[in-house]
């Protein structure tokens, strides 16, 4: 725990006086854009929260997100949301947020404890945090960044919502830093993996994502890169809760987490009811909600075949707090940087994520779910009953498949897991190969495999936690790329793109501007690109895509972009 921090010369810490009146004292938490601190108001004498602003505050995307997070949490009144009291800059210590101060903690340091919550304890956090949902969507503002780290728990168990540092409110310009995909990708909606604005719907299925967790003791997708983990987000079927979890609960659940969005909870309220409804009825295997299909292949379509997905750094720019030997998730984080590469991207290939690589296994055939690796979690199957596969190599057939060989070492297999990070798939017995199709092209993945049979499970190749076999699928036949890109300010919040042509046969073009892509029709040569704020610098990349395969980005070079300024107010 730090005593202090330094913003330029001045150490800030225990006894440093802001504004003449908030008095610094312990440490709390750091979040992406600051660090929090108990203190005293020294006028009124009460114990407050102060929230500093790490960032420099000459650099006016972070000052601007500061100032909107107190605007923010200044219109939202209900008990599930910190109070703010005050906001202010300070010569010394810059710019500072004083809340309510609330006794208790993050929900991330519980289920470090802890590891699951019950259902009915989860239902009641899930319920309060959703109501203090509804009351910020009523105001036109979304939280964009529902994880743990960001719902606290007071010792008589209620929940209150921290952390709008991200928040998107309907009366506030975008303030977004180009280069940043904004939230928590293990928490992150399938949509707004594919680029699309955060919604109402896209918090509750975040929300949905930190319930999934409380239950289960794990997380439903993992991965060795946060575009991986989107991926999985946006394809994979859900992995079943645990066979403990009531059907109501279940129930409650699962429609959070629906791919489309139009199939999840109409508004946070009615979220909120059913988890409080359910709660109440833990055993009745009727009791539990409808929960409807969602349309299949939509989001696939929608991601994969126009390279949608976008989670692209501009520059390395990382908001993580240093680390603290958690895994990504539970850090009292208020954003995580993306700094990975759009999918079949030339020369922008994914890497994996620093830190903790994927720890979560397979299901192990005739389980409810994904087995720990390396945690010591129970697992109903007993391992080591096997002898451990050999010699996994992972090689690119085509742009949607990686074939997988390894070397069968037992005699007694009932089949073979390879396991993707969070999904997996079975083979038969004596199998020493699988095709994993269905990928996009130019994507990177990484792999495990195991031998199962009736008595148990053998450990996995290769044994090292933090030791995957990866490769890149190959880029597909795409379109000849686009050439030239030019960008020019058109007005106060647009920009003009312009490029060549260089195909004859693409679907249409995909601009990014480092954290959203925009799509156009084939034939295209121009995009305007509007909504931005007066005075905003930001750069982008053009590529032609069709169904079986997209091509290089213009300009081509990793750390080239098109960039301009729009003309300030």
């Amino acid at each position: 725990m730090r005593s202090d921090l330094r913003e330029g010369d001045a150490v800030i810490g225990a006894g440093t006086v802001l504004a003449g009146r908030y008095e610094i004292g312990r440490h709390i938490a750091s979040g992406g854009m600051g660090d929090v601190w108990q203190g005293v108001d020294t006028v009124l004498g009460r114990t407050v929260a102060v929230k500093l602003l790490r960032a420099p505050t000459d650099e006016p995307t972070f000052a601007d997100r500061f100032r909107a997070e107190a605007r923010t949490m200044a219109t939202i009144s209900h008990p599930g949301v910190v109070d703010v009291y005050d906001f202010g800059d300070d010569p010394t210590a810059g710019m500072y947020l004083v809340m309510k101060y609330i006794d208790g903690e993050s929900l991330a340091r519980t289920l470090d404890r802890e590891e699951r919550l019950t259902a009915p304890a989860t239902m009641r956090l899930v319920a309060e945090a959703a109501e203090a949902l509804h009351a910020a969507h009523e105001k036109g503002v979304t939280h964009r960044d529902i994880k743990p780290a960001n719902l606290l728990r007071r010792p008589d168990g209620s929940t209150v919502l921290t952390d709008f540092g991200i928040a998107r409110s309907a009366a506030t310009t975008h303030q977004t830093t180009a280069g940043l995909l904004l939230g928590t990708a293990s928490y992150l909606a399938p949509e707004r993996a594919g680029g699309e604005p955060a919604t109402a719907r896209s918090d509750i299925y975040s929300l949905g994502v930190v319930a999934y967790r409380c239950l289960a003791g794990r997380l439903p997708f993992v991965g060795e890169s946060m575009l991986q983990i989107a991926l999985r987000h946006a394809h994979d079927e859900l992995p079943p809760l645990p066979q403990d979890v009531p059907p109501a609960v279940r129930a409650v659940v699962e429609r959070a987490l629906a791919k489309d969005p139009a199939q999840r909870w109409p508004s946070a309220a009615e979220f909120a009811a059913a988890a409080r409804q359910a709660a109440q009825e833990p055993t009745r295997r009727d009791s539990a909600p409808p929960v409807p299909a969602a349309p299949r292949g939509r989001r696939r379509v929608a991601i994969a075949a126009a390279a949608a997905v976008v989670a692209v750094a501009v520059a390395a720019v990382a908001l993580l707090v240093p680390g603290d030997g958690r895994d990504p998730d539970t850090r009292d984080t208020a954003a995580t940087a993306a700094a990975t590469a759009s999918a079949g991207a030339a020369g922008l290939a994914a890497g994996p994520v620093s830190g903790p690589a994927a720890t979560s296994a397979p299901a192990v055939p005739g389980t409810s779910g994904p087995a720990a690796a390396g945690t010591g979690s129970a697992s109903p199957a007993r391992a080591g009953a096997l002898a451990v596969p050999a010699n996994l190599t992972a090689t690119p057939v085509s742009a949607t498949t990686i074939r997988l060989r390894w070397a069968d070492t037992s005699t007694g297999e009932t089949g073979f897991s390879v396991l993707n990070g969070a999904t997996s798939r079975d083979t038969a017995a004596n199998a020493t190969s699988l095709d994993w199709d269905g990928l996009a092209p130019d994507t990177r993945m990484c792999f495990k495999v195991r031998a199962f049979n009736a008595a148990g499970v053998s450990a996995y190749f290769p044994t090292a936690q933090q030791d995957w076999v990866c490769a890149v699928t190959l880029g597909g036949t795409g379109p000849a790329a686009p050439t030239g890109l030019t960008a020019t300010p058109s007005g106060p919040t647009a920009i003009r793109l312009q490029w060549t042509d260089g195909s004859t046969d693409e679907s249409g073009f995909t601009v990014i501007n480092g954290e959203t892509s925009r799509n156009t029709g084939a034939n295209a040569t121009s995009y305007t690109w509007d909504g931005l704020p007066p005075g905003t610098y930001m750069c982008f990349k053009v590529r032609a895509f069709k169904a079986s395969g997209v091509s290089a980005y213009s300009p081509p070079g990793q750390q080239d972009w098109a960039c301009t300024t729009t003309p300030a107010s």
